[in-house]
């Protein structure tokens, strides 16, 4: 403990005088014999022994008294090894981290909250020593704090550089660099101050830091200072993503919006909107409760193959650096299918894929397939192809195994038929990578022509039957079902995520889907020949198979091409060149450029990038992907104290928030100074001393020791 006022304690010498008063009373008087009193010799010890203690009982209460008076005078106050905050009189260093992010820009009954940020930082440097150093750095990385520490009037002239910026967050690595600095410098006094308007969404990221053991010769106080709470209404564009993955020329795709409203109040007569090239193409109007999130489609034909970028957009809403997501959508050019084939011909009867196949490359359908067996295939030709056709093999090879999961998983296709004398146990092997089910039994016998059941009524609503008709929207499916002879009896996984295209009438499966990672398995129970079903002679079978195929060489990957603020850019891609540069809102960036297995590498910060569209130049290829804002810069809710303090938990001492938004300027001075000084606790020592006060009263009182029996 530490004083403020140190020469007050000369008022400790006050301590002596009731002290003096005892020694004073107790002189003793000159005894003279008077016969007449002479029972009062006869007084018991016990009732001296209780004057006694009286007496010293009233020193005592009195001298604490009087003691903590002087003390309170001198204006006592937690040092640094309690509080991590700085001592008076002594050179310190101060770290303030500024909250600008977009949530920043938002305007409260004082301003904008940038606006009162920096003026409470102004506070914080105006009202240090001369020699005290600072240390600025914003959330959002700007060159404006891209300093070391500073003195004063140079600190605050890298104020006047700092805005609200819709960019990526990176509170928690600034805030290390921030505490790894303090740590560093000479001052054994040190405190960082985060001024922001406490949203729960950034600051939680603090919680996995890292910051190593605290040294004994430093304590370093974690304050944060809580801007004024700002009530007001928000929607947001959530998310945009693609509910059909059959991206082609010509082909209708629809875009799934998420709207969000994240405030605290209803909002009505908002209208979302698409935007491509300028160009409005489609609108809603909506009205939304609180917290709640709507869904809107909207439907896109693409005329080429390319890039297809535009954006989403919301009118009505005050807040405005969240109203607008940016979207591109890859039209490839063609689909790479491998169609691996078993090594001999052993069946009779001839697969239909490979002439569906030759069919769709004629008709200039966006496929080129290769085809080959079994055993001439190297493992390290699958990431060539967009999708994998595994046809009739009997097994899969075991050390394919590894391969295929990692193939999937990456983001390719696997469409499975399997082979009337498969082995079921290597078919439920290779299910198991993909936690897919398995096989159990076979129904019905091959080649044998005679009908055990057919197939069930088509269902639209997938990507691969949506499409395939030539019908009106109210219009009633008329389609001549095929005929099963054999198929194996499928059984899903319980606790997959497994989707049935195609079942039998008996509500066997026939063609299921399992998603993997980024990529998926499509697993037939017939074979694509005449000896399973006269499927393969069904006018439905050549089309239905092409876009099966179709569905399941286009990961999503391939056709959403997005990147969030806040995190590293990263991308692969099957270019040549290594001379990249990444071109947004006007501005060149030169990225790291790494060769790989898979393809080249590109890398690059993009600290410094705000929303909009991403172009990779590499030679001749021009590539696009959208740059959005996190949602969660839009949802204001902020912390409160016992939040803050989980946060940091023991890795610092974190002192209360302090909420500027509630506190006169006055107030706010004096909590400053507290969090720079240490907790002033001088009027913890009033409150004692007038509690000895009242004890010595009460015990003069009650306490009635001269009181005796004879």
């Amino acid at each position: 403990m530490n004083f403020l006022n140190p020469l007050f304690l000369v008022g400790l010498l006050a301590v002596t005088l009731p002290v003096i008063i005892h020694l004073i009373n107790l002189k003793r008087p000159q005894k003279v014999a008077f016969s007449t009193l002479s029972f009062f010799n006869e007084l018991r010890k016990s009732t001296i022994r209780r004057i006694r203690i009286k007496q010293y009982l009233l020193l005592a209460l009195r001298t604490l008294a009087v003691l903590f008076l002087a003390l309170a005078l001198a204006r006592p106050f937690l040092p640094p090894t309690i509080t991590g905050s700085a001592s008076s009189g002594e050179s310190r260093s101060v770290a303030i981290l500024i909250d600008n992010s977009a949530s920043m820009s938002r305007i409260g009954t004082n301003g904008p909250l940038i606006k009162q940020a920096k003026d409470i930082v102004d506070r914080i440097i105006r009202n240090g020593d001369s020699d005290d150093k600072f240390l600025i750095k914003t959330t959002n990385i700007t060159d404006a704090t891209n300093t070391g520490f500073v003195g004063g009037s140079r600190a605050i002239t890298l104020l006047d550089d700092i805005t609200s910026v819709n960019r990526g967050n990176y509170t928690a690595g600034q805030f290390k660099e921030m505490y790894k600095q303090l740590k560093d410098v000479r001052d054994t006094q040190s405190v960082l101050y985060i001024v922001s308007d406490g949203q729960s969404s950034q600051l939680s990221s603090l919680e996995e830091l890292e910051l190593g053991e605290e040294t004994k010769a430093k304590s370093i106080s974690v304050q944060l200072i809580q801007l004024e709470e700002v009530k007001q209404q928000n929607v947001a564009v959530k998310s945009v993503s693609l509910e059909s993955q059959l991206l082609s020329p010509g082909s209708p795709i629809t875009l799934s919006v998420e709207v969000e409203n994240t405030g605290d109040v209803a909002v009505a007569n908002q209208f979302v909107s698409l935007q491509i090239e300028g160009e409005m193409t489609g609108q809603y109007e909506t009205s939304l409760e609180s917290g709640e999130t709507k869904e809107f489609l909207f439907e896109l034909v693409p005329e080429e193959v390319g890039y297809l970028s535009g954006q989403i957009f919301l009118e009505g809403d005050e807040v405005d650096f969240d109203n607008t997501r940016h979207f591109v959508v890859h039209i490839p050019r063609q689909r790479s299918i491998l169609l691996v084939n078993n090594n001999r011909e052993s069946s009779s009867f001839t697969s239909y894929i490979a002439p569906t196949l030759e069919a769709a490359m004629q008709t200039n359908a966006r496929i080129i397939f290769e085809e080959k067996q079994v055993d001439g295939i190297e493992q390290e030709e699958w990431t060539d192809y967009n999708g994998l056709i595994l046809n009739g093999l009997t097994s899969i090879p075991s050390y394919w195994h590894q391969g295929l999961r990692q193939y999937v998983q990456d983001g390719g296709g696997i469409l499975f038929f399997p082979s009337e004398q498969g082995e079921i146990e290597s078919y439920n092997q290779f299910f198991s990578l993909f936690n897919a089910g398995r096989f159990d039994n076979v129904v019905g016998e091959y080649g044998s022509f005679e009908t055990i059941t057919k197939m069930g009524e088509l269902e639209e609503g997938h990507p691969v039957l949506d499409g395939i008709f030539d019908k009106k929207e109210d219009e009633e499916l008329r389609v001549d079902l095929p005929s099963l002879f054999y198929y194996y009896h499928y059984e899903p996984a319980s606790n997959s995520n497994s989707l049935t295209l195609l079942e039998a009438a008996n509500d066997d499966v026939l063609l299921a889907e399992h998603r993997f990672g980024d990529g998926m398995l499509l697993t037939s129970t017939l074979g694509a020949d005449p000896g399973w079903s006269n499927f393969p002679v069904n006018p439905l079978f050549a089309p239905m198979y092409y876009r099966t195929i179709l569905y399941a060489s286009s990961p999503e990957r391939g056709g959403l091409q997005q990147h969030y603020l806040g995190s590293t850019f990263k991308w692969v891609e099957s270019i040549s060149e290594t001379d990249v540069t990444l071109s947004i809102n006007g501005k060149h960036y030169k990225p790291e450029v790494q060769r790989q297995s898979d393809g080249t590498r590109i890398v690059y910060e993009g600290r410094e990038w705000e929303p909009g569209i991403l172009e990779i130049s590499a030679g001749d290829q021009k590539m696009q992907v959208a740059v959005n804002q996190d949602i969660m810069e839009s949802h204001f809710d902020t912390l409160n104290k016992e939040q803050w303090q989980n946060i940091l938990d023991d890795k610092t001492h974190t002192p209360d928030i302090i909420a500027a938004g509630d506190l006169s300027n006055d107030k706010l001075d004096e909590q400053l100074g507290s969090s720079v000084f240490g907790k002033e606790i001088w009027n913890w020592f009033i409150w004692i001393a007038l509690l000895f006060l009242v004890t010595e009263t009460l015990v003069t009182r009650l306490y009635k020791a001269e009181s005796t029996s004879i």
